[in-house]
């Protein structure tokens, strides 16, 4: 019993080591799995980077933030979703963008201060 426990667990953990492996992917489903994966880590960096950016802004900046944000959710969904479910890997492509995009607001407040006209 305990043989069949440790082929189990080594068989587990061999094939948890083969699925994150996402520099080679060697079928589909790594690529699904490591396409996931990147957008898991990319979504969490953008709520990060956005708290950030509202930390350093004034309230009405803020509102405006937050309309800027809900419109582009809307954008990225509309233009992620298809007949067939949603695109994972436009997903992350636009979630990068707009990751690139709150840090350049984060450079600007700190070099310059927050401009509201860069916000929308």
């Amino acid at each position: 019993m305990k043989r069949i426990a440790l082929l189990l667990g080594s068989l587990w953990i061999s094939g948890a080591a083969f699925a994150d492996n996402c520099e080679q992917a060697r079928n589909t489903y790594d690529d699904v799995y490591c396409t996931n994966k990147l957008y898991a880590s990319a979504d969490a960096e953008l709520n990060k980077n956005y708290q950030a950016l509202r930390g350093k802004l004034s309230e009405s900046q803020k509102k405006i933030l937050k309309k800027s944000q809900l419109a582009w959710i809307s954008e990225r969904d509309a233009q992620c979703t298809t007949d067939t479910g949603i695109d994972v890997q436009c997903r992350l492509s636009t979630t990068q963008e707009r990751n690139n995009w709150l840090r350049e607001r984060l450079r600007e407040c700190a070099a310059i201060g927050c401009k509201t006209n860069t916000l929308y």
